[in-house]
Parts: structure tokens; C-alpha cells; sequence
């Protein structure tokens, strides 16, 4: 349960990642990095809320980040 609780806060946050990325297109690519550690950095702390250990916490949100952008190249390629 602990694991589906983080793969759903993690989408929520990755999908606010894309929100403020749409929502500052004019920025530039330091912006766009900088946002995008600062994300991952909420995603890595809130799997440590719930996980017991680092190792599981880092594999969980680069399972959910793979799986996010995955899911968001196919959107854009049907839409």
C-alpha cells in the first residue's frame, strides 16, 4: 500500500513539474533545469516519508519519473 501511495503523489507532483514547465515556456534552459532538481527533490522526500530505506526511495521515484515521461511521450504522440 505504502508503494501505491508514493507512485500516486509522485505523478501528482511530476505532473505539476509539467504545469509550471508549460506555464514558464519563455524561461531559459538553466530555469528549466533548475525546476526540474527541485521536483525530484520533492519526489526523492516524499518517497522517504514513506519508504523505510534511500535505496528504495531513489528506485521508486526513477520508476515513477520513467514512467511519467513514458506516459507523456505517448499522449503527445496520439494527441
Amino acid at each position: 500500500m505504502k508503494y501505491y501511495i508514493v507512485v500516486l503523489i509522485h505523478l501528482m507532483i511530476w505532473s505539476f513539474y509539467t504545469l509550471a514547465g508549460w506555464l514558464s515556456k519563455g524561461d531559459s534552459k538553466l530555469f528549466h533545469g533548475l525546476l526540474f532538481v527541485i521536483f525530484f527533490y520533492l519526489c526523492l522526500t516524499a518517497a522517504r516519508t514513506f519508504l523505510p530505506s534511500g535505496r528504495q526511495s531513489m528506485a521508486m521515484t526513477l520508476t515513477t519519473l520513467l514512467l511519467y515521461w513514458t506516459g507523456k511521450a505517448v499522449a503527445d504522440q496520439i494527441l
